[in-house]
């Protein structure tokens, strides 16, 4: 109503005088505000600060749980310690970066040294986290197929420096841009901080930050598969064999008790008594032991079919549990890959700025998701997280078990 006001006393004068009118603008102040950039301003920022707090969340409880729970103190979670490092050292240091960047609608304001270190520690931290989910990968390979050996092998020195591989190969994958190998220019990373776009560093750091690591995890973790699916068929043919065993010896028990048993009558005339009460007594024990034994062991197809269920289950079990890991890891740094390789050989390909953050973000999900998929699956895992966060629970579940003990 003011700007109609003030329009038609413009209008009045302007008349007035013959002058041509001139059309005025509403005020910044007093136009109407967009609803939708805020919606997802406050959206996005939500989202972003909610996966930051999984990601600190459950890599802290991997590393508390480690630590704390007896039953988990062993070599080989000292790589899942690795893990849950890195991936917290990315909700630190590299994902609040982001949120800011985020709120400045693209642009960096934190200068140049700021935007160095960040596009540093972007890359050394993911390359670290993938890396660490390999070397996973290889030390249950290793446990698997050789268990003996390895179990000698499989040191703390050995764990350790294997684990101080994994950093160093992040390192050399991440310094290069630092000493030159790069496109960068001081406006680009004053104005937008952006990884380096230089071809021949983005085959490189591709390479050896996600499509090596992938090969080598889908290849042996179908080779653990394999073996796991061999060991489980073995284990179920030689219990299926003790089991035959086990039915033939009963049956050889059952004749040998029938024939004691007619030898007694035969000679039942020549014994007294006593003698004779005392084979009786006998024959109850013996056919009392085993009577129990035959009803279970009487059908030896019943007992190869149960084993086999059993044995199918735990094949599917573990089919699921890699199939997770490999879909889970795929499925999250995939698309950030594909985009990060095809965009500086493909100058007419053109992404979206938010959907190139929507596959950053997505591969960032993946270090929020890994303390769930190496931990939630582990039952010691399990255990421990729920001590930790429900020791209560835990200690009135342990008083009823043990007032319910007789």
């Amino acid at each position: 109503m003011v700007l109609r006001a003030i329009e038609s006393i413009r209008d009045s004068v302007l008349n007035a005088s013959g002058s041509t009118p001139i059309p005025i603008e509403a005020p910044t102040s007093l136009k109407t505000p967009s609803i939708i950039p805020t919606v997802e301003l406050v959206l996005g920022t939500i989202t972003y600060l909610v996966i930051i707090a999984m990601t600190v969340v459950g890599n802290t409880l991997v590393v508390v749980a480690v630590f704390s729970y007896r039953p988990l103190k062993k070599v080989q979670n000292y790589f899942l310690v690795s893990l849950a490092a890195s991936d917290l050292a990315v909700a630190i240091f590299v994902m609040p970066l982001h949120v800011v960047k985020f709120l400045a609608d693209g642009r960096w304001l934190l200068g140049v040294a700021v935007c160095q270190f960040f596009t540093t520690a972007d890359i050394l931290l993911c390359t670290s986290s993938i890396l660490n989910l390999c070397a996973i990968a290889m030390d249950r390979y290793w446990a698997i197929h050789d268990p003996i050996n390895y179990a000698q092998k499989r040191t703390p020195k050995f764990v350790c420096m294997v684990i101080v591989v994994v950093w160093i190969l992040s390192v050399i994958i991440s310094v290069p841009p630092l000493i030159g190998w790069n496109d960068w220019s001081s406006q680009k990373l004053k104005d937008h901080c952006e990884l380096s776009s230089e071809r021949a560093f983005v085959v490189f750091s591709a390479a050896g930050s996600f499509f090596l690591p992938l090969l080598v995890m889908v290849v042996v973790y179908v080779k653990i598969f394999i073996s796991a699916r061999q060991r489980i068929r073995t284990n179920r043919g030689r219990s299926a064999l003790m089991r035959i065993q086990t039915a033939e010896g009963d049956e050889d028990r059952k004749m040998s008790i029938k024939r004691v048993s007619v030898e007694s009558a035969h000679t039942s005339s020549r014994t007294d008594c006593p003698v004779k009460e005392e084979t009786t007594k006998n024959m109850k024990y013996h056919n009392n032991g085993t009577s129990k034994q035959s009803k279970e062991e009487e059908n030896p197809t019943a007992v190869l079919r149960k084993r086999e269920k059993i044995s199918v289950a735990k094949e599917k079990r573990a089919a699921k549990t890699i199939a997770v890991i490999i879909f889970v890891f795929s499925f999250c740094w995939l698309p950030f890959f594909c985009a990060y390789v095809i965009l500086p050989f493909c100058e007419a390909c053109y992404i979206h700025p938010k959907v190139n953050q929507a596959f950053t973000w997505l591969g960032y999900i993946n270090s929020s998701l890994n303390p769930f998929l190496y931990g939630i699956l582990n039952l010691e895992f399990r255990r421990a997280f729920k001590k930790i966060l429900c020791p209560k629970t835990v200690l009135e579940q342990r008083r009823r078990r043990l007032s319910a003990q007789p």
